[in-house]
């Protein structure tokens, strides 16, 4: 008796984590920072402009930028080198991976804010379900170095069932600066506390489909 067997290996609705280090940005990540601390110290009461004091995020102190700033897009030449020579190529490789050739043609733009982060500060599960939104993403400018848990990003299984066969029901990552972490907007997430001194300052962002423009 002859058995010939085919398998394969599938992948049905896979949770894609990219995470990529960046060195030799050591002045950028300065610049950035210090331009998200100038914010911090001009807008850190103000509530139209600290979307941290707004009751409507799930960040608990510190200070985030309003969407409406669209952080990414401000003139200062290290958030234009951030972004074009680090986030957009990111991007670009999380796309070609996770969607193949259906991304082909699809135009997209990025919605940008930053955020700073100091003892006790932190936030709580959350994800983006912004209509239309492909990619989320977190950049890390400036991370103190802390025992962890602390300041540590957390995932959350997002099939609850599976710790009943032996599946974590977190991934915990612990970023460091010039890390670039990339992942479907659905999955929730959350970040650690920590104490002591130090800021920890990121640029968060998400990437969301254009609509088509018809032509008559």
């Amino acid at each position: 008796m002859t058995i010939n067997t085919e398998t394969r290996f599938e992948d049905h609705f896979p949770i894609q984590v990219m995470v990529s280090h960046h060195t030799g940005l050591d002045t950028i990540n300065r610049d950035t920072f210090t331009v998200i601390r100038s914010l911090k110290e001009q807008y850190i009461n103000d509530r139209k402009e600290n979307e941290a004091l707004s009751g409507t995020i799930t960040t608990y102190g510190g200070y985030q930028t309003s969407k409406k700033m669209m952080f990414l897009n401000r003139p200062e030449s290290a958030i234009r080198t951030l972004r074009d020579q680090v986030i957009l190529p990111g991007v670009e490789r999380y796309l070609a991976k996770v969607y193949g050739e259906q991304i082909r043609g699809v135009r997209t733009r990025l919605v940008s804010w930053a955020n700073i982060l100091s003892a006790g500060d932190w936030q709580a599960p959350h994800m983006h379900p912004t209509h239309d939104n492909l990619v989320s993403g977190v950049y890390y400018v400036e991370v103190p170095e802390k025992p962890k848990p602390q300041g540590c990003i957390e995932f959350l299984n997002p099939h609850p069932a599976a710790h009943y066969h032996a599946i974590s029901l977190t991934r915990r990552l612990h970023p460091d600066t010039g890390d670039l972490i990339l992942f479907p907007p659905y999955y929730i997430h959350y970040v650690y506390p920590f104490r002591g001194e130090g800021e920890r300052a990121i640029v968060a962002f998400d990437v969301v489909r254009q609509p088509v423009q018809l032509m008559f």
